[in-house]
């Protein structure tokens, strides 16, 4: 398809300032899988990706975000709804002002978004007004076409279940209602100017739901020309495959306010400071580290051995090497005996030596102990309400005298340094790996070294990487294999406790599996009483005898999905979840990933993170958050962290003198930052300046939710009126801050001139720590 002239009286073209009118009535975009290493100022900023090298050949549809192997990730320009935190639970507003939820008799939900004003589509030269109506383009296209939020929004109600209900209102009517959906919807990157798609959104008007679905073809083909939606800019001068620049935007074009609007959504940003990236795509890491000793990079997410870090330390360059959320794992096939058996199971929980396998990869990785799905990071555990981690019990370190005995009491026996089935069988054992990650290689042969010297014979298998991932593993073809125990970041980040099964694949989950309470007996577990919602079956666990059970993690899903953070039925499924995966294991505990970064200290101060916030404020600014497209380090300079020494970054100022909670308690909300949990007299002391002692009423970030009782709808159809939206009364999310004023760090013209962000891509194969599978 050929691009569409974009040319519109919706646009400001080149001085042309023309009113907003739309003239029709007119909707989770797709994240590449890449993860972006930011470098600041004159900085070289290295970002890891797993896509390697990027294609690029003029006419693809490298803006298109239902398009594979698009740019919408890599540059990062655009912005979502809403950032949230899974370690906080909190939303930050962005695009969105506010937002309300109600919930009707039948199940089913209206989510009502209230966007900001005064924000506008660029792209160097021209700008467009954001609207609800390019936000209804991103939501229509993905319900229609690609089924998006089934089947709590179904396609074939997509013509009336999205509506635009004017300019800078935009409603969604689920017709079966999640909690959990709203989180989804706010995050999602808007990257679909309306006036570009509207054609394309006209033609689906006009289709059924099968000849929308057979169309889906034609949209990820088509080639939108570029407009970004955030403070940065791709230069499209000089636009490659190897190098992606962005520029910080002006703060008024031809009148219209670009920075200046932005400014007011991040009122501590100090993007002055930092007002070019470019974006480096390099062949690996040998090449990025190359770069780094050159200082032709300033930051880099590359994932070097214990020697290349001394390498990079001897040459002045800073480094950060701490925890991740990222812990990797072994499961057993359950549908291959022995390890149907629960003791056999847990043996292996007792048998791997993780320590020697950490030392095996240099000790980057720290062994986790914890064979439930969180990271052995305390920020993520401490996240949780201590009513939830007092559940876990189990604690996976080298004891081979404890697995010996879950394996005798399951039969087995042990011989002459080999253990034997109970029907005279020697045990033996095959291990897979995948052999592009290289780290994960070395420590399945460090596990594979302990399983057999404990007396189960293993070999070692490291396949191909895309066969491993695309067929053998998810096929469930493997007796143990190497996978991911978690990504969740903690209690908040539902969207991998909500459904962990890919990491192992050969579970079934319309079977019932083993369950059993931590202390050992099993009690019947039925869905808790949710307003608004009533499972298909409320049947969760229930027991054959006092000490034994199953249960029906299917069941456990659907009833996950009516819960969101914060509400106890959530917290009593994870207990749930919890203890049967302390019973069965579907993933025995090995590493938590640790994060490295780079970074030239010239060009960035990070001591302050570490001098006066607790991790789990800081790795706000390492790890990012939901909804974030633009490196991590960008947003560093969106929220005011981050400085070149001597400059005192504003966000450590607002929070020193306590401006903070004054102007921007959402921020503070959402960062998790409060003066009790931060050393403001060590930042104080930090950068010389005054501290001033600061008492704070916590502020959150909430979403209006009403439950309607009224006469109940018999069904729920595509037909709801604007009326439903007016009757809801609760207070909506509270509003960002749309004034503020605010001294920014005085910096020299020269420094400013200086500054240039250079974001390095490293291939997977390079690539073999840190990042990658984000």
């Amino acid at each position: 398809m050929k691009n569409l002239n974009i040319h519109c009286n919706k646009c400001y073209a080149m001085g042309k300032n023309t009113p907003l009118t739309l003239v029709v009535a007119a909707v989770i975009a797709i994240s590449i899988a890449v993860v972006n290493i930011a470098y600041a100022a004159s900085n070289t900023v290295t970002i890891v990706t797993t896509e390697g090298t990027l294609i690029y050949t003029p006419g693809q549809p490298i803006w298109n975000p239902y398009a594979p192997n698009n740019f919408i990730g890599v540059v990062g320009t655009y912005m979502s709804l809403a950032f949230y935190n899974p370690l906080t639970a909190k939303f930050y507003p962005v695009l969105a002002e506010n937002w309300t939820v109600e919930v009707l008799p039948n199940g089913s939900g209206i989510l009502t978004i209230y966007l900001r004003h005064n924000l506008y589509w660029f792209n160097g030269s021209a700008v467009m007004p954001f609207t609800a109506w390019d936000v209804y383009a991103e939501f229509y296209i993905g319900v229609k076409v690609f089924s998006w939020y089934y089947p709590f929004m179904q396609p074939q109600y997509a013509d009336e279940d999205i509506r635009v209900l004017n300019n800078y209102t935009i409603q969604f009517l689920f017709q079966e209602w999640s909690p959990q959906q709203i989180y989804y919807v706010l995050t999602t990157w808007i990257d679909t100017p309306y006036a570009v798609w509207k054609p394309i959104v006209d033609k689906l008007k006009t289709m059924s739901v099968s000849q929308a679905a057979a169309y889906g073809n034609n949209v990820t083909k088509f080639a939108p020309p570029y407009w970004g939606l955030s403070p940065y800019y791709v230069q499209l001068s000089t636009l490659s495959a190897t190098y992606q620049t962005l520029l910080l935007e002006p703060m008024y074009f031809n009148g219209v306010p670009l920075l200046a609007s932005w400014d007011k959504i991040f009122p501590f940003n100090d993007w002055s400071i930092y007002p070019k990236y470019v974006i480096w795509a390099v062949g690996g890491n040998t090449q990025a580290m190359t770069a780094l000793l050159a200082r032709k990079v300033n930051l880099a997410f590359i994932g070097l051995s214990l020697q290349q870090e001394a390498t990079i330390n001897a040459s002045g360059l800073g480094e950060y090497n701490g925890p991740n959320y990222a812990t990797n794992g072994y499961t057993l096939n359950p549908n291959i005996y022995p390890f149907n058996i629960p003791q056999v199971r847990q043996a292996f929980c007792y048998i791997i030596n993780r320590t020697a396998e950490s030392l095996a990869w240099g000790g980057l990785y720290a062994p986790d102990p914890y064979p439930v799905p969180v990271a052995n990071f305390q920020p993520s555990i401490q996240s949780y309400p201590s009513s939830v981690w007092s559940i876990v019990t189990v604690h996976c370190t080298t004891n081979w005298t404890k697995a010996a005995q879950l394996l005798e009491s399951a039969g087995l026996t042990y011989k002459n340094g080999q253990w034997y089935l109970p029907n005279g069988t020697p045990f033996k054992l095959t291990l897979i790996v995948p052999s592009g990650f290289t780290d994960w290689a070395t420590f399945s042969s460090a596990a594979a070294v302990s399983i057999s010297q404990f007396g189960i014979p293993t070999t070692l298998l490291a396949l191909d990487t895309s066969t491993y991932w695309s067929t053998i593993f998810p096929n469930g073809e493997y007796e143990m294999a190497m996978t991911w125990m978690t990504w969740s970041r903690g209690y908040g980040d539902f969207s991998f406790l909500a459904s962990p099964w890919w990491t192992f694949p050969a579970f079934n989950l319309s079977k019932a599996w083993p369950f059993q309470w931590p202390n050992g007996t099993c009690t019947p577990v039925t869905a808790p009483s949710i307003p608004g919602f009533t499972p298909p079956n409320s049947t969760i666990v229930w027991c054959v005898n006092s000490t034994f059970g199953y249960i029906n993690l299917t069941n456990w899903g659907v009833v996950f999905a009516a819960t969101v953070p914060g509400m106890p039925q959530y917290d009593e499924l994870l207990k749930v979840l919890f203890a049967w995966y302390e019973y069965y294991m579907p993933v025995i505990p090995n590493l938590t990933q640790n994060m490295q970064f780079n970074y030239n200290p010239a060009d960035f101060d990070i001591i302050w993170w570490i001098k006066g916030l607790p991790p789990s404020s800081w790795l706000l600014f390492t790890q990012g958050a939901w909804g974030e497209t633009l490196s991590v380090m960008l947003w560093n300079i969106g929220f005011g962290a981050l400085a070149p020494p001597g400059v005192v970054p504003p966000l450590a100022q607002a929070a020193v003198n306590g401006s903070l909670w004054r102007i921007d308690p959402q921020l503070a909300a959402f960062a998790g930052w409060s003066p009790s949990t931060m050393n403001l007299e060590a930042i104080a002391s930090y950068f010389h300046i005054p501290y001033t002692p600061v008492t704070t009423t916590s502020t959150t970030t909430t979403t209006s939710t009403t439950t309607v009782t009224s006469t109940a709808v018999a069904t729920v159809t595509s037909t709801v009126t604007t009326t439903a939206v007016s009757t809801v009364t609760s207070t909506a999310t509270t509003t960002a801050v749309s004034t503020v004023t605010v001294t920014k760090p005085v910096v020299s013209t020269a420094l400013i001139a200086g500054i240039v962000i250079i974001v390095v891509v490293i291939a997977i194969v390079a690539a073999i720590i840190a990042l990658r599978r984000r």
